[in-house]
């Protein structure tokens, strides 16, 4: 169910006037090493995505405890409430989408992905066409017209799949709901679209063309694409939505000199790092891959230019959401090898610009 903020609410969030009451923000760490990402948040507040270690080696992580718990080599894209996570691993020079759940881990084999996962253990994935896995069987999701590959990046909680794929007229975004099959996903005036994330509504979130060719976040709302702008520069990129419609991602700024993570609340981007305590003011938000039903969003953010994957809390003094529910599963992260020279670049291009 969609919640539409009270006008007084909205319009002092929008104007800035409780921007600095808004957020709390936790740095979720690493193993070690210097860096970290968190690209998925459950219902129950743990996050999923990679850290590096000491030897600057790469690994698949939870976090949520006192410090990120290790899934070994590799990267995680998405986790549910029961502690079910997605990823990508590498061997032998291929990737492998996998999923880890307790002590076990279900291979989908070379060249796959596993972009998300849901609270009913459904997963979005792809080979050289996108599928979804429940029980252990996969159904495959097919192409769009023209079309030789899809590759699926989000999953709603009723399992519908939000991803994109070519087709003739170039890359677009789709969508794909049980006994209705693949929906292409329109632009925005331009040459390309990529649908990332999908709510329990069907609407999904991503990116789309505009007719001067640079990309930006983009809300499909029954079929229609809607453009959500940019905070001042060319291009921005949406990754997650909840079940309240609101829309995470991040945009390059005036002058497009750094990228800030956004949040979009009734059609208004916003930038996070406006809604910090001015305590907070050492961070700078980059980027927002995830958020759930409950409001916490989780990235990217620097401090003393380094960068963590972070945690962002709403808390009760000055609540943006008061839905509770379940998650709302968030894109994956670009794969390290595999699939196809096509899967690589499409992805290369929707996943960090600079």
């Amino acid at each position: 169910m969609r919640i539409v903020l009270g006008l007084s609410v909205f319009f002092g969030i929008a104007t800035g006037a409780t921007a600095s009451t808004v957020y709390d923000i936790t740095d979720l760490g690493t193993l070690g090493g210097d860096s970290s990402v968190a690209f998925a948040v459950s219902g129950n507040g743990q996050a999923a995505g990679w850290a590096t270690d000491v030897l600057g080696n790469t690994e698949a992580v939870i976090f949520g405890g006192a410090s990120p718990q290790s899934l070994g080599a590799g990267q995680a894209t998405g986790i549910n409430d029961s502690g079910q996570v997605s990823g990508t691993v590498s061997s032998n020079g291929a990737t492998h989408g996998v999923v880890w759940s307790g002590g076990s881990v279900v291979d989908f084999g070379a060249n796959t992905s596993a972009a998300a996962i849901n609270d009913a253990g459904q997963v979005a994935g792809s080979s050289n066409q996108a599928f979804l896995y429940q029980n252990g069987a996969e159904t495959d999701l097919g192409t769009l017209a023209g079309g030789s590959w899809t590759l699926a990046e989000g999953l709603s909680g009723n399992g519908d799949v939000a991803g994109y794929g070519n087709t003739a007229a170039g890359i677009r975004g789709f969508v794909w709901a049980p006994g209705e099959g693949l929906e292409e996903l329109g632009t925005l005036g331009g040459g390309g679209s990529y649908g990332m994330a999908v709510d329990d509504s069907g609407a999904v979130a991503g990116s789309a063309a505009v007719a001067s060719g640079y990309l930006q976040a983009t809300e499909w709302l029954d079929g229609t694409a809607i453009d959500l702008g940019t905070l001042g520069g060319n291009n921005s990129y949406a990754y997650g939505i909840n079940d309240s419609g609101a829309i995470v991602g991040y945009s390059w700024t005036g002058g497009n000199a750094a990228t800030h993570g956004f949040v979009v609340l009734n059609g208004v981007m916003i930038d996070l790092n406006s809604l910090l305590p001015a305590a907070d003011s050492g961070w700078v938000i980059t980027a927002a891959y995830g958020i759930n039903d409950q409001g916490q969003i989780v990235g990217e953010a620097l401090y003393d230019g380094v960068a963590h994957a972070v945690l962002l809390n709403d808390p009760p003094a000055a609540p943006l959401f008061n839905s509770p529910g379940s998650a709302a599963p968030e894109p994956a992260t670009w794969m390290l090898s595999g699939l196809s020279f096509l899967l690589l670049l499409a992805r290369h291009r929707i996943r960090r610009h600079s």
